[in-house]
């Protein structure tokens, strides 16, 4: 019996599209001294993975510019100028992946905020080429809770041993290959294309 091809599941956040975030912060902040202060006085890596799980963006700025006032304008003009922690593609990867999804069915699974999500997809029109999308915030779950892996697998009909997932963060690829899932940790382009050919997809 010739196996089936491995399908391949992508990250979105600095595998298909650069994510920045202190990019965005420099707007509002003198320096990078003042962007790393701001970033452990307010926890900032968890505060906005609290809006990846489904907290809405104004429960969160106004939740947190009452703990830290004196960051009020940093924490609202970060999620109002969002679209500049996202400057532009990976170099290399909408490639791979546009050349995957005229092939055979491709799939996402990203932490990332629904309304941020609808907020910047309209610039990245090649996001619509998932056969099938699952973002946390839908899920109220976080990579690398094993159960968000269990979702996209229950939502779409799908055998984790049939998939390649890639993501930038080894904890996550680490939490899909425990769920059956040939795992990649996404560096650049080059090497993941020699990844996905090493596992026998081709286009």
């Amino acid at each position: 019996m010739v196996s089936q091809p491995l399908l391949p599941v992508f990250d979105i956040g600095r595998v298909l599209i650069r994510w920045e975030p202190r990019r965005g912060l420099a707007r509002f902040l003198a320096d990078e001294a003042a962007i790393d202060r701001f970033m452990a006085e307010t926890d900032f890596t968890t505060w906005h993975g609290r809006q990846d799980a489904g907290r809405s963006v104004a429960e969160a700025v106004a939740e947190a510019s009452r703990r830290f006032p004196h960051y009020a304008h940093v924490l609202a003009g970060f999620y109002e100028q969002y679209a500049e922690s996202l400057p532009g593609e990976v170099p290399g990867t909408r490639a791979i992946f546009e050349a995957l999804a005229a092939r055979g069915p491709v799939y996402g699974l990203s932490n990332f905020s629904r309304e941020l999500f609808d907020q910047i997809a309209p610039s990245y029109p090649f996001l619509g080429a998932f056969t099938g999308l699952v973002l946390s915030a839908d899920e109220r779950l976080n990579k690398p809770d094993p159960r968000i892996y269990r979702a996209l697998c229950a939502r779409y009909g799908l055998s984790p041993e049939r998939l390649v997932f890639i993501d930038d963060i080894e904890a996550n690829v680490a939490a899909a290959r425990a769920e059956g899932m040939t795992g990649i940790v996404f560096t650049d382009a080059a090497a993941l294309a020699a990844a996905l050919r090493a596992h026998g997809l081709a286009w």
